[in-house]
């Protein structure tokens, strides 16, 4: 694994467009839609993608698995190296808007994220607790199934180990979030966050610790 560093703008958008593309291809649990719902074609995709992959790579948080580029890992909080700075984060989401289709579009996909008692990092940050926060992990539509989202988590759980923390993500597919927790993770709660729209939140607790209370008993099981 390696911080991307020294591109040019162009290589940028590149990325963003490969990344973009993997999930705007990929094919959804039957239970849910996903970010689809809200980012309806390719192209507002990539607006979407592109902003988050810019302020990303500027801020010194974007990695990717080798020379070849095979996935992309996006990391904050402890010992993540850096973290969006003010000025990347006003253009973040003034590109958000514009792929979301308006102000009025971007407060529903917010509120739809933010669902259900909120992400399990607005939860982490009410208990006073640090972590590791996966905010995206993408890997080439032509490098999938090879192992490479499993070297991306073990990156990110390395870090965590080094710096005693959680590392917590969510995702907006049963299916996705099943790869998570055959990796290491725990599901720990899923939030209802309209027709066919859910948020799975995971973590995975350093030292064996207990995980956070989830209020999801039907996944109990696919848990273990």
């Amino acid at each position: 694994m390696r911080k991307l560093q020294g591109l040019a703008r162009d290589q940028v958008r590149e990325i963003s467009r490969r990344i973009a593309e993997a999930f705007y291809d990929y094919k959804y649990n039957e239970a849910d839609i996903g970010l689809i719902k809200y980012i309806p074609s390719k192209e507002a995709m990539f607006i979407y993608i592109n902003a988050i992959v810019q302020a990303a790579y500027r801020s010194g948080v974007l990695y990717t698995t080798s020379d070849r580029q095979e996935g992309y890992l996006m990391l904050s909080g402890e010992g993540a190296g850096g973290r969006i700075g003010f000025a990347d984060g006003i253009r973040m989401i003034a590109a958000e808007k514009k792929a979301l289709g308006g102000f009025g579009n971007m407060k529903k996909f917010i509120n739809a994220c933010f669902c259900d008692g909120g992400t399990i990092e607005t939860r982490m940050r009410k208990g006073k607790r640090k972590f590791l926060r996966v905010e995206m992990l993408a890997v080439r539509k032509e490098y999938q199934g090879q192992g490479y989202m499993r070297q991306m988590m073990d990156y990110a759980y390395g870090i965590a180990e080094n710096h005693q923390v959680p590392v917590i993500l969510d995702t907006d597919d049963k299916d996705k979030a099943a790869r998570y927790v055959h990796l290491g993770m725990k599901l720990d709660r899923v939030r209802n966050c309209g027709e066919r729209f859910h948020m799975y939140d995971l973590i995975r607790e350093r030292d064996g610790k207990k995980q956070l209370r989830g209020r999801n008993d039907e996944f109990t099981s696919w848990r273990r």
